[in-house]
């Protein structure tokens, strides 16, 4: 069981978690395995360029690898805590599976599913049922075997392939992310708590042409342009926007209230609790 921020995580494997939030919790994280998401209680908003999408009590989605998701998880209006159960498919299981299996992989021939970060699924006693099952073990703290934890697994993957076939085509495509445009996705992507090898395998790179072309297009160092950059977007919302330090801080990617306002006071010469006029 892992406590943080107003969240508690139950984690199984590494593979399997039960997640409770009692009261409205906005988030961010890299997705790096694919994901089957079930909502127990509670609501969840995900957030994406295009839209958002408003989930309740019994809806299911379906998240692709190597995507950044925002998402506000809340209590409902009659005072139920967020809850959502969420089950990891990783690549090495997958690749075993196919292989066992002998899937056939469909063409993608879907661009709306090519685009997608996330699909909502359908509502299907099928879903239902596997995952009412997988939230047993946790209300009763008696975790399944290894091999019953297995089993579970292929039984996500073919309710999804059987409610959705197309997605057997995201699901089996294990080529790792092309190069992509350094300056346009760490501009989106800086408030991100992610590490600098993190920041590095999302643009597809290695570490160290990470940090050779990072500062190509930045004349700077990822770590002091990601503090700059957090602290810069810190100093808008709390002198222009009102908000205040301790609703800030997690926003811009900083980990801890401390750590940001020691940075904040190096870099501005005044704490965030301190609106300067000359800062506005």
């Amino acid at each position: 069981m892992d406590t943080k921020s107003g969240i508690v995580v139950y984690n199984y494997m590494d593979t399997f978690y039960c997640c409770l939030v009692e009261k409205d919790k906005w988030c961010e994280e890299m997705v790096t395995e694919h994901m089957l998401v079930y909502i127990c209680s509670g609501e969840l908003e995900l957030i994406s360029p295009e839209k958002r999408y408003h989930l309740k009590k019994g809806d299911a989605f379906f998240l692709k690898r190597n995507h950044m998701l925002r998402k506000i998880k809340k209590p409902s209006r009659n005072g139920e805590p967020f809850k959502g159960l969420f089950l990891q498919l990783k690549t090495p299981f997958l690749k075993t599976l196919l292989n066992e299996s002998q899937i056939t992989v469909p063409l993608l021939n879907n661009s709306h599913l090519a685009k997608s970060v996330y699909v909502l699924l359908e509502k299907h006693p099928f879903l239902k049922g596997l995952f009412m099952s997988l939230e047993q073990y946790f209300d009763a703290r008696q975790y399944p075997s290894k091999e019953l934890m297995e089993a579970k697994l292929k039984e996500a993957v073919f309710v999804l392939l059987q409610l959705k076939p197309e997605l057997g085509s995201v699901l089996f495509d294990f080529a790792e992310p092309w190069k992509i445009d350094l300056a346009d996705f760490m501009t989106k992507n800086y408030k991100c708590d992610l590490s600098i090898e993190e920041f590095a395998h999302y643009t597809g790179r290695s570490l160290s042409s990470f940090k050779k072309d990072f500062f190509c297009v930045f004349n700077n160092t990822p770590s002091r342009w990601l503090i700059k950059r957090r602290l810069e977007e810190a100093k808008c919302l709390i002198t222009e926007k009102g908000e205040k330090p301790a609703e800030v801080y997690l926003k811009v990617g900083f980990k801890n209230l401390s750590h940001f306002s020691t940075a904040y006071k190096k870099e501005f010469g005044f704490p965030p609790s301190v609106i300067n006029s000359t800062a506005i």
